[in-house]
This record gives C-alpha cells, sequence and structure tokens, in this order.
C-alpha cells in the first residue's frame, strides 16, 4: 500500500512540506510510528512538494490539474529493485489547501485510471463545489471528510453537507464503502495541523485492515 500526502497552502515555498521540511509535522513519522505499534501493515509514503507560487499561493487553485497516475509512475522509477506499488491499495490524503481545489489536488487524484482505495480529507476549504467531485467518487472508494472549528469555524458547513449528501444518493457508493463525514476535536496545540496525526492515526488502520473499515467513534485518541 502505500499513502499519497498532498499538503496546503506553501507561500513560504518550503520544500518537501510535512516530509521532513516546515514545522507542521511529518507524515513519516506518523506512519512509522503506527507500523512499529503493529497497527498498519508495512506502507509506503509519498508526497509531492509544490513550490510554485502558482500553484500553493491560493487555497482554491492549489494543486492545479494533479495527476496521480503521472506521480505514482515517477514514485515507481524511483522505488524499482527496493519497493513495489500496490496500485489497488493507494490512499490519497489531502490536508488544507490540498483539498480545496475541484480541479486539482485530491478531486483529480480520483480521477486516476486505478481508483484509489481511499482519500481522506483533512480540514479543507469545505466548498460546496468541491463536495459533487468527492461524492462522485468511484463506488468502491472509500471518501472520508474531516474537520474542526476550533480554529476555522467559519466555513460552509451545512450547504457542504448537503451537497455532499445529495451527490452520495445519486451516485451510491458500493457496498461496505465509506462516505464519511465527521468533525473532530483535536487535542493537541494548532488543531488544523493537529488535524493530520489524528486522521491519519485514526483512519489508516481500519482502512487497510483485511475487514476494510469497521465503524469509530468520532473523537480524540
Amino acid at each position: 500500500p502505500i499513502l499519497v500526502f498532498l499538503h496546503g497552502t506553501n507561500a513560504a515555498q518550503i520544500k518537501h512540506r510535512w516530509m521532513g521540511g516546515g514545522q507542521e509535522g511529518d507524515v513519516r513519522r506518523i506512519a512509522a510510528q503506527l507500523m512499529e505499534a503493529g497497527r498498519i501493515p508495512p506502507i509506503l509514503v509519498a508526497a509531492p512538494s509544490a513550490v510554485l507560487p502558482a500553484a500553493v499561493a491560493v487555497a482554491r487553485t492549489s494543486w492545479p490539474a494533479f495527476d496521480l497516475d503521472a506521480f505514482l509512475d515517477a514514485t515507481a522509477a524511483r522505488l524499482r529493485g527496493v519497493a513495489t506499488i500496490d496500485r489497488t491499495r493507494v490512499i490519497v490524503a489531502g490536508h488544507s489547501g490540498g483539498g480545496c481545489n475541484r480541479e486539482g489536488g485530491v478531486a483529480t487524484a480520483l480521477r486516476a485510471s486505478i481508483p484509489v482505495h481511499a482519500a481522506l480529507v483533512i480540514d479543507t476549504c469545505m466548498d460546496v463545489d468541491i463536495a459533487l467531485p468527492l461524492s462522485r467518487s468511484p463506488p468502491a472508494t472509500h471518501v472520508v471528510v474531516s474537520w474542526q472549528t476550533m480554529s476555522w469555524a467559519k466555513r460552509p458547513f451545512a450547504d457542504f453537507r448537503r451537497a455532499f449528501q445529495r451527490g452520495v444518493e445519486a451516485h451510491p457508493a458500493a457496498p461496505g464503502a465509506l462516505r464519511e463525514l465527521e468533525q473532530l476535536q483535536p487535542t493537541e496545540p494548532m488543531p488544523h495541523d493537529a488535524m493530520v496525526p489524528l486522521v491519519l492515526r485514526r483512519w489508516l488502520p481500519p482502512l487497510l485492515s483485511p475487514d476494510a473499515a469497521p465503524g469509530v467513534p468520532c473523537v480524540s485518541p
């Protein structure tokens, strides 16, 4: 399996944000801790790094036309002889601006030639126009949209929920596939950034288990 992580806006043009660059955290360490604890199987972690202002200066235009197929091809080439990517078990996580663009980021990743196993949409803009492509994800793809209101309260949550639910009704998920909307309460400082480890620790274990994704309580661990 592989986790593909899309960071948010990057006006500071920091390379490898959330992968050793910047001060927010390190997705690799989060995954490593889960593996060491036996909570998830061995997993690859890969994250494109956007430093062009036109691509990440504004959340709603971030990651324009992100091509997951091309990114996975490039990742596989770099890992040749070291590891093999199981393209049936790709999890895409978009944090903040990584999931705000209806024509980029997580939204276009969901159009990959092989449907992704799961999309984790973490504390993004929650605009109505992004609800539709998320709700129209491939039937077998798990979709989990998580947010917090401790540091980012002024978003159209109700409108997003209605649009998402209408989309799911028109394009039902396959039996057992998730279409989850959840509000969480991080207990660590900087709630917006704290959502990343919270969501990954909460959802990677069930999404990567042989039993798919059993229900879990909506609380901060």
